[in-house]
């Protein structure tokens, strides 16, 4: 592998060495895609696709070229009254175009609602004050709070309705006035406190859900997790009630609430009979064709299936069932699909196009046969490491065989690079964004936007596997299995095998020189320790309160948030970032707990500040050199900085900026610089590895050792 130099002027030179980043004009099916979500089509026959990982809305062409139309490729809130390209978005999710050619979508991680003008290309906010909340209803929508992990749909009319997934209720905005209100469902405003009877939710601002209503009044009516919606020629309103496994209509005429598709059971069955008396499996996509046809798109069925319009009968027009990387140019029934989320969309001749969660957006023509349009290189395999596509790296390790292995979390993988040879290939992972396959080969198994990896002395790979906050580890046959956490993810299990503790948001990971495991329990404050003889699970650091004290006493006394990354220095202190405290702190031999840089609260601290009287931002990597320096990701602020031999903040690369990378990653003045510095680790001496998160690349530089 080719690795970075130092430069004449002694200033750091950063090289991408896995990655090829985000690129544009090109062709689509060539082109690489973060994770597309919304999907809507234009009069004139364009695609539009919302990139939730890249925060870029695209336009596909009618000869299938790729353009960037919003989103600079960085996430923030900014750009409002300008130009929709030169704005920045934080995770764009649904998408609908309205009869005015005007696009309208959920900037979800924004909580705002925005809209690109047809002909002016400016973006403003038309619902949203970018609090989470549900405050606003009678209001203007623009100062209402919004949840916006939920649908967007434009009714014949014109007025605009939104599903909230976590409030369980469907919104209105007037055209005319830009009046919100509550349309279906009930009133959430505040969080609930859950009754005798009422189904138990998980999620970040909570009320009740449930499945009650049909054959009344949609007021009155019970959705659970209704996700997405889409409107049909007379102005009906369909509803995925995701978690009801339903998808339900409400009358334009009377407001009536009915059950379409789905019998409530968890599963996907019943082709070619009764859309009513047959079963779907979280349906997370709708939209109708011009003749009323229903499709939906199935989280967890892994299939697009259709209800006719006359007869009521459901077939499957995508997906075999299976989880996986489906084929191209095979009938689409054949294929195998990954979850289908939010986008989905049928065009005037009978083509259906639909986000599948591998990264593409595929197509299915009218005669039944799969192809992707955007998105094909995918993840691939057996290349040069820099020219293929990775997707929000995290962890780093270097395993005994010297290669590099790396979570891509949101390809779903953990995937390896040989610096002899610079080929990368996937060590776990299939690409489906579920869990499974345990006992089981590795690449096919299922993980859920994986944020850590290490691999033992042995050469065995242990995964944070997060989204399902399970441990997971891959054998040197290449055999997976769960190392840690139970089946539901909550705070309990020390002092027992790790097999039967509850984890929560598990994210780093490291081995110590014994092997034992060290991880991050994020969700709970902890950092715990998995004894590799035993398996025995304990915690060592942290309550299970997040927060921010304990300096000078025992680490398991302490209050720790969010353990980003974890490293060892050679006589096995333990130091670790935490990235929602804004601090690196040491747990030395004796258990006892320090900080050594940060203050507690996020800002920028110039070079020269001593460490522990320093403002830093949300850092997330840290890794110490053979001599004993420690280095840091300063993530918030965009920088690799490490604290000197007088215990000092010096910056090695980054320049503070949020504008995009040139080719060389310099800016004009020659400084390097990184969009997103996530976690790092040293290879060989003086070889620093940086996760970028948002530019989709690993970097490598030299340091002044």
């Amino acid at each position: 592998m080719d690795v970075p130099i130092l430069i004449k002027n002694s200033s750091s030179y950063l090289k991408s060495i896995i990655g090829s980043g985000i690129k544009d004009n090109q062709l689509a099916k060539d082109a690489d895609a973060g994770w597309p979500l919304g999907l809507d089509q234009r009069k004139t026959g364009e695609l539009i696709v919302a990139d939730y990982i890249f925060c870029i809305i695209w336009e596909i062409d009618l000869n299938g070229n790729l353009k960037r139309i919003a989103g600079t490729g960085m996430p923030g809130y900014s750009g409002d009254g300008g130009k929709a390209i030169d704005a920045e978005l934080d995770g764009p999710h649904d998408l609908v175009i309205d009869i005015e050619d005007n696009i309208l979508f959920s900037d979800l991680n924004n909580n705002v609602y925005r809209k690109i003008d047809a002909q002016s290309g400016i973006i403003t906010t038309f619902a949203g004050t970018s609090e989470l909340g549900r405050k606003g209803d009678g209001g203007l929508a623009t100062d209402s709070q919004m949840d916006c992990y939920c649908g967007l749909a434009i009714s014949p009319d014109g007025d605009i309705y939104i599903s909230s997934e976590w409030a369980n209720n469907i919104r209105k905005i007037d055209k005319q006035s830009g009046i919100i209100s509550l349309f279906a469902g009930h009133h959430a405003e505040h969080l609930a406190t859950p009754v005798e009877g009422a189904k138990p939710i998980i999620g970040p601002y909570l009320s009740l859900g449930g499945y009650a209503g049909d054959g009344g009044p949609k007021e009155t009516a019970t959705f659970y997790h209704p996700e997405h919606l889409a409107f049909d020629s007379k102005g009906n309103l369909f509803v995925c009630d995701n978690s009801n496994d339903r998808i339900r209509k409400i009358d334009a005429n009377t407001g009536i609430v009915s059950t379409v598709l789905g019998n409530g059971d968890r599963a996907s069955n019943g082709d070619g009979g009764l859309a009513i008396k047959a079963s779907t499996l979280m349906p997370d996509a709708i939209c109708l064709d011009k003749y009323d046809n229903l499709y939906v798109g199935e989280k967890y069925g892994f299939r697009v299936r259709k209800v006719e319009k006359k007869s009521g009968i459901v077939t499957t027009i995508a997906g075999n069932g299976n989880a996986g990387y489906g084929s191209e140019n095979i009938l689409a029934t054949q294929t195998e699909c990954n979850s289908i989320e939010v986008g989905l969309v049928a065009d005037a001749k009978g083509n259906v196009f639909f986000s599948d969660s591998s990264g593409r957006v595929r197509k299915i023509d009218n005669k039944g046969y799969v192809n992707t349009v955007f998105g094909g290189t995918s993840v691939k395999d057996g290349i040069n490491s820099s020219e293929t596509y990775i997707a929000s790296p995290f962890g780093i390790s270097i395993g005994p065989d010297q290669n590099i292995y790396f979570a891509d979390a949101w390809n779903q993988r953990i995937r390896m690079v040989n610096p002899s040879t610079s080929i990368i290939t996937t060590v776990a992972g299939s690409g489906a964004r579920s869990y499974g396959g345990d006992g089981g080969s590795a690449l096919k198994a299922h993980l859920g936007n994986p944020h850590g990896v290490s691999v033992n002395s042995k050469g065995d790979i242990y995964i944070a596997d997060t989204r399902h906050s399970h441990i997971r580890m891959v054998d040197t046959k290449g055999t997976i299995s769960n190392v840690a956490g139970s089946a539901f993810p909550w705070d309990k299990g020390d002092g027992g095998p790790a097999l039967s503790a509850n984890l929560v948001h598990a994210r780093s990971i490291r081995h110590d020189n014994n092997d034992n495991i060290y991880f991050g329990d994020s969700g709970i404050g902890r950092i715990r320790k998995i004894d590799y003889k035993t398996g025995i699970i304990d915690t060592i650091a942290g309550i299970g309160i997040t927060g921010y004290d304990g300096d000078g006493d025992s680490a398991r006394k302490a209050r720790v948030s969010s353990p980003a990354d974890i490293t060892f220095d050679d006589i096995g202190n333990l130091y670790f970032v935490d990235d929602r405290t804004h601090v690196i702190r040491k747990i030395d031999a004796n258990g006892v707990i320090t900080t050594i840089a940060g203050t507690g609260s996020a800002g920028f601290s110039p070079d020269g500040t001593v460490a522990s009287k320093s403002q830093i931002d949300s850092p997330s990597g840290l890794d110490i050199s053979k001599n004993g320096i420690l280095y840091f990701s300063d993530t918030g602020n965009r920088l690799l900085r490490r604290i000197n031999e007088n215990g000092q903040i010096e910056t090695i690369a980054g320049d503070h900026s949020r504008k995009a990378t040139f080719e060389d990653h310099t800016n004009q003045n020659g400084v390097a610089r990184i969009i997103m510095p996530m976690n790092i680790r040293f290879y060989n001496n003086n070889v620093l590895l940086i996760s970028d998160h948002f530019n989709h690349q690993i970097h490598a530089i030299n340091v002044d050792m």
